[in-house]
């Protein structure tokens, strides 16, 4: 039953996280994504506290409870919800909406690489279909045919990957850090590290001149209630979901729903008038039949061996 529990929730999430992007590109056109980055994960805290205070007011303090409750909450939020928060925002802003759409699906193949080179992990060899795709069919989306450069290449896109490496890492070493949480408490106890990050990152930016200061706000109720989506949904329910997920199905499936999202993404895009080319469809087909190649190898072999839905793919 807890499983089924999971495959609905990561299935709602793929739906959720699918207006990620466009969000977030929507935001943009007014937002400085140093502070958006900020503002959208310290704007969840309040609804995460008191989630937290109403749900486990018997629960042990967060800062004692579990082998995670010390030192390490703080590179978990740091590196994995700051960094990945602030190179995703700016990645997005340096970047084709709809190529840093097709990017989020090769999030399981960049997994298996950071689990290689942090956790140890060696690389499955049936990943290896999805990390040659995911390179070819990323680098496709950017070639451009309809005039000047060649390839629509504006350096967001190395951002994102890194952001994506940083959540890999942190959904890993969150489960293992933290044996004994709930998922709502690693989720809030997290973001509030990662919260502290962010806002040291969006004041080292604004003293360089990289963010603008004051920052600029939006001067209309959509893009408030646009923010406020993001906000509760995306940010504060999305991470409580992605955490119940993984602990409840195993990152190998997880991963699996994931390649939803950049489908709902470009779908959004195409509804609202930004069409995909024909590269960009060729590209993101690639991606996406790489990763469900590996994922479905992976979750038969995963009936045979257990140990591999320890591994990180998502």
């Amino acid at each position: 039953m807890a499983k089924w529990i999971g495959y609905f929730g990561l299935a709602l999430l793929a739906l959720l996280w699918g207006t990620m992007v466009p969000t977030v590109a929507h935001l943009l056109q007014r937002w400085d994504p140093f502070f958006l980055a900020a503002f959208r994960y310290i704007g969840a805290l309040p609804v995460m506290w008191a989630a937290l205070a109403l749900l486990e007011r018997r629960q042990p303090s967060a800062v004692t409870a579990g082998s995670g409750g010390d030192w390490r909450i703080w590179p978990l939020g740091i590196i994995g919800i700051g960094c990945y928060a602030a190179l995703y925002t700016t990645g997005v802003f340096h970047c084709n909406p709809i190529t840093a759409a097709i990017l989020s699906a090769t999030s399981p193949a960049i997994a298996a690489v950071v689990d290689r080179i942090v956790f140890k992990v060696p690389v499955d060899r049936r990943m290896l279909p999805a990390i040659a795709l995911a390179i070819l069919g990323s680098a496709l989306a950017t070639v451009h045919l309809d005039g000047g450069d060649m390839f629509d290449f504006r350096g967001g896109e190395i951002l994102m990957v890194i952001a994506f490496a940083c959540w890999s890492w942190y959904s890993t070493a969150a489960q293992k850090w933290c044996r004994g949480w709930s998922q709502l408490r690693i989720t809030t106890v997290t973001m509030t590290t990662g919260g502290v990050g962010l806002a040291v990152i969006f004041t080292i930016a604004a003293v360089l001149g990289a963010a603008h200061f004051p920052p600029a706000m939006p001067d209309n109720a959509t893009d408030w209630l646009v923010f406020a989506w993001m906000t509760v949904v995306l940010v504060a329910f999305g991470v409580y979901l992605w955490n119940f997920g993984v602990k409840r199905t195993g990152v190998v499936v997880a991963s699996l729903y994931l390649n939803l999202v950049p489908v709902v993404s470009i779908s959004i895009f195409a509804l609202s008038g930004t069409k995909p080319t024909l590269m960009q469809i060729i590209g993101g087909v690639l991606v996406i039949a790489g990763i469900l190649m590996s994922e479905l190898q992976m979750l038969k072999a995963k009936k045979t061996d257990p140990a591999l839905n320890s591994a990180h793919l998502s």
